[in-house]
């Protein structure tokens, strides 16, 4: 059974399912929070990821819950980001081998060589 996500103490904390979310894409989500934030993210028991969101400056309890329910649909995103990043990575690799092959032209280049 999985904690309670919550606001103690001014703090945000925010449980994520470490078999739904990847360390990668927690760090990348929560990079994004460090303008406002000190984060403290630590694997509890290999079953989530335990993410401690400390403001840096006073919020209200209203901004705190707001922060708290934007961080949960931010993770989800970071997730799908993830997947279709590695779903889409056999075609990117190849683009980029196309872009940077090296082949004969059909055509010659305009104007005279010499």
């Amino acid at each position: 059974m999985q904690p309670e996500n919550s606001i103690q103490d001014n703090k945000i904390i925010y449980f994520a399912d470490s078999q739904l979310y990847s360390q990668e894409s927690i760090f990348k989500c929560t990079y994004w929070y460090t303008d406002k934030f000190t984060i403290s993210i630590e694997l509890e028991s290999n079953k989530h990821y335990k993410i401690v969101l400390t403001p840096k400056s006073d919020l209200s309890e209203s901004e705190l819950v707001e922060i708290l329910n934007k961080l949960g649909n931010d993770l989800i995103d970071f997730r799908l980001r993830d997947k279709v990043t590695k779903e889409t990575q056999n075609i990117r690799d190849l683009l980029i081998a196309k872009a940077f092959s090296n082949y004969p032209s059909e055509e010659e280049p305009p104007g005279n060589i010499k």
